[in-house]
């Protein structure tokens, strides 16, 4: 993809978060979204019920992060130069952006089962929402620190782009 090509795509990504903000933000908030008042302490606040302050914003706050995910990879591919843009390239960045949306799927499908049925299961010491968050959303991530770290020197800076680096500086030293 073309570097202006890609430059749009970032910048269409950009502007959909925006809307998607503002979409989140005109929603009219639930009655006691803030909270409850706490019986007992004063100053502390009840959680409410979540499902009427999350179900407002699920669709926009789930599109919202599927869209941040797709920047991150195109920001990634901004650092590639043009040249190096590979197909093999896009299809890993590709598997690195569906493995971070599985992740984000799982969490929020997960949370809202939570919410709609009031049970859930537990999984390595957490319920299975918070599973998802605590454990696979960081290893979702490092496929795309292993992309960018194994494929550095093929991808972002050869030794070849280090060897014509180093002769520019020689050549600017001799020129002083």
């Amino acid at each position: 993809m073309p570097q202006t090509r890609l430059s749009l795509v970032i910048l269409a990504l950009g502007l959909l978060q925006c809307l998607l903000l503002v979409l989140i933000a005109l929603t009219t908030l639930p009655e006691n979204s803030v909270g409850l008042a706490h019986g007992q302490y004063d100053g502390m606040r009840i959680g409410g019920d979540g499902a009427a302050r999350y179900t407002p914003i699920a669709t926009c706050a789930y599109w919202l992060q599927l869209v941040v995910l797709a920047q991150i990879c195109c920001m990634v591919a901004l650092g590639v130069k043009p040249a190096r843009r590979s197909r093999t390239f896009w299809m890993l960045l590709t598997a690195c952006f569906g493995a971070a949306a599985f992740v984000w799927t799982g969490l929020v499908t997960s949370y809202a089962s939570f919410l709609a049925t009031g049970e859930t299961s537990m999984l390595a010491g957490f319920p299975i929402a918070t599973t998802w968050l605590v454990y696979a959303i960081w290893f979702a991530g490092l496929a795309l620190v292993a992309l960018y770290s194994l494929g550095f020197k093929h991808y972002v800076w050869s030794d070849a782009d280090q060897r014509a680096f180093e002769a520019l500086v020689e050549q600017n030293r001799k020129s002083q």
